[in-house]
């Protein structure tokens, strides 16, 4: 996992980035199978979050391996570039296991539906996903 993203962290407020490393969270979390690998990368990748409640939090829910609630995002309704950016982030987290479960397909469509795409749009991804990992060299 990357800290280089296209989302444009610095021009998020501090309530939108808590989001975005929540949907982080929940897509790591999905399927349930949490590599400790994955838990490493994925704590360097959320260095832009600075509150240490909010690093707790999110902790947990790795630790108990538990999906959190996502709500709509808030901000960038007329920027549809700024929250595709976040959706393009997402599968690449989704993915970087080299696996995209039937969990993780379902999280990734709910997080597709908070930042307002469409369902076709969202499948569209997914299948470039998949079609990643396809593409990715075998350990």
């Amino acid at each position: 996992m990357s800290t280089n993203f296209r989302t444009p962290i610095a021009s998020m407020n501090d309530q939108q980035k808590e989001w975005f490393a929540t949907a982080m969270v929940s897509m790591v979390v999905a399927d349930g199978d949490v590599s400790q690998g994955e838990v490493q990368s994925l704590l360097a990748s959320l260095s832009f979050i600075k509150s240490p409640e909010t690093q707790e939090r999110l902790k947990k829910y790795i630790h108990y391996k538990t999906v959190p609630v996502l709500n709509a995002f808030v901000g960038w309704d007329k920027e549809q570039k700024r929250r595709a950016a976040m959706l393009f982030d997402l599968i690449h987290v989704a993915i970087a296991d080299q696996d995209l479960s039937a969990k993780e397909q379902q999280q990734f469509h709910h997080i597709g539906k908070m930042l307002g795409f469409p369902r076709d749009q969202v499948e569209h991804l997914i299948k470039l996903g998949a079609k990643h990992i396809d593409q990715m060299p075998t350990e």
